[in-house]
């Protein structure tokens, strides 16, 4: 299995150009974090089958390469209905979909959208295989977004009580970008949230002048997320960014 490190050299590789406009993206620690906990939880799925709730732009379908079945499911609203990756259409309450239908489920930063979401966790149960597995991210710590579609947050405890309740098992949780990696994210929120009310040439500057604090935030947060004296840190356990859970039908 490979470790999260080699996962994450490919996104940088070439330096240059590729690596300074990762190291100064305001969302780098989240998106490289997730995208490496993915793709290692990915292994532990069969991917024969898979579904993608609440797909989007299905970013980590190059970690299920080998599916013979990869389908798209969104909500039937007008703002998705030009996604040409969905394949099922749903109501926001049930699947249009027959029971024990995929092997895999992934569901990533979805659930906190949704404003029932045992309904939405019992409905991805049903339509997994007996043995499927749930790929599931959903942020901790990170501020209400898709206004007015932001509906919740959970605790490792909270989220993993509601899955083991439906039936859910083997459950495993890595909490990611903890400590201080999380608050060097959030900084670069919080300043970003300042750069959304600019346009034009005022929106340019603002991009430019960002560029080196960013990056400096960024390698702050890559660093302390790679100390082995994090693992040993009680912020690893209680403050984070994101949880990345991989459950068992």
């Amino acid at each position: 299995m490979p470790s999260r490190l080699e996962i994450l050299l490919p996104t940088i590789s070439g330096f240059g150009d590729r690596l300074t406009a990762l190291l100064g993206h305001p969302y780098a620690l989240a998106r490289t974090a997730l995208r490496a906990e993915i793709s290692l939880a990915a292994t532990c799925l069969n991917k024969s089958k898979i579904l993608d709730v609440g797909c989007g732009s299905m970013p980590y379908r190059c970690f299920f390469s080998e599916a013979t079945v990869y389908h798209g499911l969104e909500i039937d609203q007008p703002r998705n209905r030009a996604n040409p990756n969905v394949t099922h259409w749903y109501d926001g309450k049930i699947f249009p979909l027959p029971d024990k239908q995929y092997t895999g489920v992934i569901c990533s930063q979805v659930l906190e959208h949704a404003f029932q979401p045992e309904l939405l966790l019992s409905e991805i149960y049903r339509v997994l295989e007996p043995g499927g597995s749930l790929l599931l991210t959903i942020p901790f710590f990170w501020p209400e977004h898709e206004q007015p579609y932001d509906s919740q947050r959970f605790t490792s405890f909270g989220l993993i009580s509601r899955l083991e309740k439906l039936g859910f098992q083997n459950i495993t949780v890595v909490k990611a970008n903890p400590g201080l990696s999380c608050l060097m994210q959030l900084g670069i929120e919080w300043a970003e949230s300042y750069g959304r009310d600019l346009h034009g040439r005022l929106a340019t500057l603002w991009r430019l002048a960002m560029v080196l604090p960013y990056t400096m935030m960024n390698i702050t947060g890559f660093i302390y997320r790679n100390l082995p004296q994090v693992n040993r840190n009680r912020s690893k356990a209680e403050l984070y960014l994101d949880l990345v859970v991989l459950a068992h039908r």
